[in-house]
């Protein structure tokens, strides 16, 4: 008889507590949002966060919230955009599309001032005195950057240089926010022409430490409806002022150090 008491109360509580949960589940259910659970059934599932929300799901939510827009998402081919907005009802500002583009073709070229032993990470290579090169502004070539692009579309050559494979790359950022060295950028993929080059040292400290390094001649933005300009010791172009690919092919040709590269 001492025995049953305890089970028989025991019992009780269980179904008691049983009920109770039951009950609760029932009142207390979060009733999901069925656009919700489709514009999340679209995305790609990469999870990469380049679009600003905590993955796909975030993402998702942020759109129906109007945080972000469908554009956001770097990863999604156009025709999905194109089914989120038609099941949303809204309209797509279509844009061009952008790849990653590797400002540097030093790699190999570029001696090493001291003998750097630590961690093969360019960000911690950088974090002693700017790393190990003789071209402060260069890469550094750990390959940090293919490490942390998720679409593997970033490999390091021969010449420890990184190479974007153009096809690939769904311009998601991660490359850019991560080269401690600033290398990286996003162009159009209607040009194929960019400066191989971020050093802002004047010509002669340029040419001591990288034979192909931009030395700020000027030659290039001297052709006729050329859009290059200088920038601190530097040749940049500005995409939005050019329609036609011969000025920046007439540019690379008179490039005297041959640091305007067309893309593969």
């Amino acid at each position: 008889m001492e025995i049953l008491i305890p089970i028989i109360t025991l019992g009780v509580l269980g179904l008691v507590f049983g009920v109770g949960l039951a009950i609760a589940s029932k009142k207390l259910a979060v009733t999901a949002d069925p656009q919700l659970e489709l514009v999340h059934g679209l995305l790609p599932g990469s999870n990469c966060g380049a679009c600003g929300g905590a993955g796909c799901f975030g993402f998702a939510e942020a759109i129906l919230s109007g945080k972000l827009n469908i554009d956001a998402c770097r990863v999604s081919s156009e025709q999905t955009k194109e089914k989120i907005a038609q099941l949303l009802g809204k309209k797509l500002e279509k844009k061009i599309k952008t790849v990653a583009c590797v400002h540097c073709n030093g790699g190999a070229k570029v001696k090493d001032k001291v003998l750097y032993q630590g961690i093969e990470d360019c960000v911690a290579a950088n974090l002693v005195a700017g790393g190990q090169k003789e071209c402060f502004w260069g890469c550094l070539g750990f390959g940090t950057c293919a490490k942390a692009c998720p679409f593997g579309a970033i490999t390091m050559t021969e010449e420890n240089l990184p190479k974007v494979e153009a096809q690939k790359c769904k311009a998601c950022n991660k490359c850019v926010l991560v080269c401690p060295k600033k290398l990286f950028s996003l162009i159009p993929i209607t040009h194929d022409i960019y400066v191989a080059c971020s050093s802002h040292d004047t010509a002669k400290a340029t040419k001591a430490a990288c034979p192909v390094g931009c030395i700020a001649c000027g030659i290039c933005t001297r052709v006729k409806d050329s859009s290059f300009y200088l920038k601190e010791n530097l040749s940049c172009i500005d995409y939005k002022k050019v329609d036609k690919p011969e000025p920046f092919e007439e540019a690379k040709a008179k490039c005297p150090t041959k640091c305007i590269l067309k893309r593969d």
